[in-house]
C-alpha cells in the first residue's frame, strides 16, 4: 500500500498544472487566421494570444499579430511563422477569414492545405470578409472586441438567439458539404459598418466558389426554412389599418420539411410565434383577430421564401440540398434548377397560453 502512495506522488508531481502552464507559454497560440490574395501571393496573418505574465508584459494588449506571404498556403503560413519565437499552436483556433477573392477562386487550395495540417482542429468558424480584405477585419481590434476571432465567433454563436442571419456550421461542416457533388454550401459574412464588426448575410457557394451573398432578410428566411432559426421577428400592418403595425418573435425552432414528389418541390415552413409590440387597434379577445394576423405573417414568409429560392437557382447553388434529397428518393440525379416550386408557410401565434393556427 505504501509503494503505491510513493507512485501515486510522482505521478501527481509531473503530472501537475504548472507543468502544462510552462508548456502554454512556449507557445504561440493562434485564436485567428485572416487570408487575402493579391498578385499572385497569399497574404496571411496570425492573431496571436498575449500570454506573457503581467510583470514581464511591456504592452496590455490582449493580441499581436504575425505576417507573412506566399505564392502558396504552405510558403504563406511558413513565412508567418518566422515571425514567431514559439511554435505556433493551432488547436485553440476560433475563425479564419478569407477575402472574397479567396472565397470565389481559392477555397479548394485552403481546404487541401488545412485538412492536411494535423495541428489544426477543424471545429473553427470560416467567415468571408464582406467588402473588405481579411487583414482589415481581423485588425479592427478596440476595448470592446480585443480578440477580433473570438469576437467573431461569438457574434455568430449569439446570433443564433437574435435576428438569425449567421451559419454556425464549423469548418470540418463546411468541407462535408462542399466535397458533397449533390449539395451546396453557405458561411457567414462580416463587415465593418460605421467603424463597427458586424454579421453580414449569408455567402453562397456553387462546388468551391463562392457566388453571391443572399440578402440579411433572405439569410433570416434562409434559416428559418432550414429549421436552425432560434428567434426571428416579423413586422406586419395591421389588417384594420396598414399605417400601423404589430411586431413578433419566434420561439422554439421553425418546423421545415422538403418534400418532392416528381418534378414539384414543396418547402415547407411552420413558424410559432408571440407579440412582443403591437400598435393594432383591434378585439385581441376575439379569436379572428389572431387568425388574420397570421395570415398577414403567412404571407410575408410565403414572399420571403421565394425570394431566397430565386436567390439559390439564379446563382445555381444548391443551398437547400434538392438534388441529394430527390437522389435519395428516386436513386438517380436531377438539376434542381429545372424543378417546379411550392411553397407552405404556416404561422401560429401563442397567446396566453392559448395557441390558434391558421394553414395555408
Amino acid at each position: 500500500m505504501k509503494r503505491k502512495w510513493i507512485i501515486l506522488s510522482f505521478l501527481l508531481l509531473f503530472c501537475s498544472g504548472c507543468y502544462d502552464y510552462t508548456e502554454l507559454n512556449d507557445m504561440s497560440i493562434v485564436s485567428g487566421i485572416s487570408i487575402d490574395y493579391d498578385q499572385d501571393q497569399y497574404n496571411v496573418a496570425f492573431e496571436i494570444l498575449n500570454t506573457q505574465n503581467k510583470e514581464n508584459q511591456e504592452t496590455d494588449e490582449k493580441v499581436y499579430v504575425a505576417f507573412g506571404s506566399g505564392s502558396s498556403l504552405a510558403e504563406a503560413f511558413s513565412n508567418t511563422s518566422l515571425e514567431l519565437a514559439n511554435f505556433p499552436y493551432m488547436a485553440h483556433l476560433k475563425t479564419i477569414i478569407i477575402s472574397e477573392e479567396v472565397a470565389r477562386y481559392h477555397v479548394e487550395d485552403i481546404i487541401d492545405f488545412l485538412i492536411r495540417d494535423n495541428h489544426i482542429r477543424n471545429i473553427f468558424y470560416l467567415t468571408v470578409a464582406k467588402g473588405g480584405s481579411a487583414y482589415d477585419i481581423l485588425s479592427k481590434t478596440d476595448k470592446n472586441n480585443p480578440v477580433v476571432s473570438t469576437a467573431i465567433a461569438n457574434l455568430i454563436d449569439s446570433d443564433i438567439y437574435a435576428n438569425h442571419i449567421a451559419s454556425n456550421l464549423n469548418f470540418e461542416q463546411f468541407v462535408m458539404n462542399i466535397i458533397d457533388p449533390r449539395k451546396d454550401t453557405y458561411v457567414s459574412s462580416i463587415e465593418i459598418k460605421d467603424d463597427i464588426l458586424k454579421l453580414g448575410p449569408l455567402a453562397i457557394f456553387k462546388s468551391y466558389q463562392m457566388q453571391d451573398y443572399l440578402m440579411e432578410e433572405e439569410s433570416s428566411t434562409f434559416n428559418v426554412m432550414i429549421g436552425e432559426s432560434k428567434e426571428v421577428h416579423f413586422k406586419v400592418s395591421c389588417p384594420n389599418d396598414n399605417s400601423k403595425f404589430i411586431s413578433l418573435t419566434t420561439f422554439n425552432k421553425p418546423k421545415s420539411e422538403i418534400q418532392i414528389e416528381e418534378n414539384n418541390v414543396t418547402l415547407k415552413t411552420e413558424v410559432e410565434t408571440r407579440i412582443v409590440e403591437n400598435h393594432c387597434t383591434m378585439n385581441f379577445k376575439d379569436t379572428k383577430t389572431y387568425e388574420q394576423i397570421e395570415n398577414q405573417i403567412k404571407d410575408q414568409l410565403t414572399k420571403n421564401m421565394q425570394k431566397v429560392m430565386q436567390t439559390s437557382l439564379k446563382n445555381d447553388s444548391d443551398i437547400f440540398r434538392i438534388e441529394q434529397i430527390y437522389y435519395q428518393k428516386y436513386k438517380q440525379d436531377t438539376d434542381f434548377k429545372k424543378l417546379h416550386y411550392n411553397y407552405q408557410a404556416n404561422a401560429i401565434i401563442n397567446r396566453n397560453g392559448l395557441i390558434f393556427e391558421v394553414k395555408s
